[in-house]
């Protein structure tokens, strides 16, 4: 470990594992699960994998507006067993949810249950442990999905002081508020470019996506045989009435990234070699008719102007605002969506090494 300064305040805490977990609740720094001491070895080793100095200031978190030095992001990410390796990919998760059009200080504080979700793209996602394949999104116990996601949960509560009940109005919260919801694109299934080199980056990249998403949105298939009867489906199960997306005046704010399993992917793919073209066909069919809203939310929807000439209101404006990506297992029939708070837009940054 090189020999450096620590800024952080040093505190005495019991060696005993149990003992910690009860001081880490006791301090406040904990989120109920056991966590792994940041001792000066495991914080230096952190440090020494990541070119930046452990001093700079990677931005202001909201909602206590404390600067997210990369000291602080690796005490964190100590405490959840971050590997050196992928200390990156926290760095570069948070450098994401600081850029403004993520809006994280309206996300730390909202009633919604809307959090940082995490794509990871480029060719560490195997070495470094992100789910990709069956569970992905849950359960399959990748290291740096589990230790990558939890860690930048806690930067949030600890550096940012997102804490429900104190500066969060979260009304009901989700499981990826504590563990984070971290998984790899499964780019070998994909029959279209990487969601990174869609946005610009080199295959060879190593590249974080973050999403401010309100959870896993579930849904199935086992009827239609034709790709685009299916994607018809998909897409009016995508623009449900109560979606976020309905509730604000432009249905021009946010993104709702959808997860196809690598069939379903190779089904979609055959009908739309260009995936531009497949969000265009999603986009004209996400839509419900006014007539199924009673009349007082109909009334509203006219006066903010999301009804067309054809009485269709669509959940989007833009066929961009809908992100397909390729991840689960091979077993067919399932796709998730993540669905979008609103008012915020994906970002995403580079590993830096």
């Amino acid at each position: 470990m090189t020999d450096r300064p620590f800024a952080s305040e040093h505190l005495e805490a019991p060696a005993d594992p149990r003992a910690f977990h009860e001081f880490s609740l006791a301090e406040g720094f904990g989120d109920g699960m056991p966590l792994l001491p940041p001792t000066e070895d495991a914080v230096g080793a952190l440090l020494d994998a990541t070119p930046l100095a452990s001093d700079h200031v990677l931005g202001t978190l909201a909602p206590a507006m404390v600067e997210a030095t990369v000291e602080k992001v690796a005490v964190n990410a100590a405490m959840t067993g971050v590997t050196p390796a992928a200390f990156g990919y926290v760095i570069a998760a948070l450098e994401a949810i600081l850029a403004p059009p993520f809006n994280w200080s309206a996300l730390a504080a909202t009633t919604s249950s809307v959090t940082a979700n995490i794509v990871v793209n480029g060719p560490g996602r195997f070495a470094h442990g992100f789910d990709m394949e069956a569970g992905c999104m849950g359960g399959a116990a990748g290291r740096g999905s589990m230790t990558v996601g939890r860690a930048v949960q806690l930067c949030l509560r600890n550096i940012g002081g997102q804490k429900v009940g104190v500066t969060s109005k979260s009304v009901f919260g989700q499981p990826a508020r504590v563990t984070g919801l971290s998984f790899a694109e499964w780019e070998e299934e994909s029959p279209w470019p990487s969601l990174a080199e869609r946005l610009g980056y080199a295959a060879a990249d190593e590249v974080v996506t973050v999403h401010g998403g309100k959870g896993t949105f579930p849904f199935a298939d086992i009827h239609n045989d034709d790709a685009r009867d299916l994607l018809t489906m998909v897409a009016k199960t995508l623009a449900f009435p109560l979606a976020n997306m309905y509730l604000g005046g432009s249905a021009g704010h946010g993104e709702t990234f959808v997860a196809f399993n690598p069939v379903w992917a190779q089904r979609f793919g055959a009908a739309f070699p260009d995936v531009a073209d497949l969000q265009a066909f999603v986009q004209e069919h996400a839509w419900q008719p006014v007539d199924l809203w009673p009349a007082d939310n109909r009334r509203i929807l006219e006066e903010r102007g999301r009804i067309d000439a054809q009485g269709r209101v669509h959940l989007a404006a833009r066929p961009d605002q809908w992100v397909p990506i390729v991840c689960g297992g091979r077993g067919s029939l399932h796709g998730v969506a993540l669905t979008s708070w609103g008012e915020s837009s994906f970002c995403h940054a580079p590993v830096r090494r």
